[in-house]
């Protein structure tokens, strides 16, 4: 019974995953588009320059290309920082302090009988 309780409040935990699972997919998607956007934008105004990769030591063997998916993944990095960073800030569970103690529990104890005990 106790068993069967554990398994049916994993399962409802795991419920909501695929959307939230989807939604993350296509956020990084939109990341990646808008970052490549914004770094091809900036090598075309002659703002940022590929040279500078080559000025730090960087063999000329190696393309461009590798720097354009090299800048892409910083800036979808920051991009992912600065939304972890708002979630933490706006959300009330990211502002939520683990550890304060309370008498009410978030998640619900599988073995917790309905019943009274006795």
């Amino acid at each position: 019974m106790r068993l069967e309780k554990k398994r049916e409040e994993e399962t409802a935990k795991r419920k909501g995953m695929t959307g939230r699972t989807i939604v993350a997919f296509i956020w990084l998607l939109l990341s990646i588009g808008l970052s490549y956007v914004l770094i091809t934008y900036l090598v075309s105004q002659k703002m940022l320059s590929l040279n500078i990769f080559y000025q730090w030591g960087v063999p000329r063997a190696v393309p461009d290309w590798v720097f354009l998916v090299f800048l892409i993944l910083v800036v979808v990095g920051f991009m992912q920082f600065l939304l972890f960073f708002g979630f933490m800030m706006a959300s009330p569970e990211g502002r939520r302090h683990t550890g304060d103690p309370s008498l009410y529990s978030s998640s619900k104890d599988p073995f917790d009988d309905e019943r009274g005990r006795g």
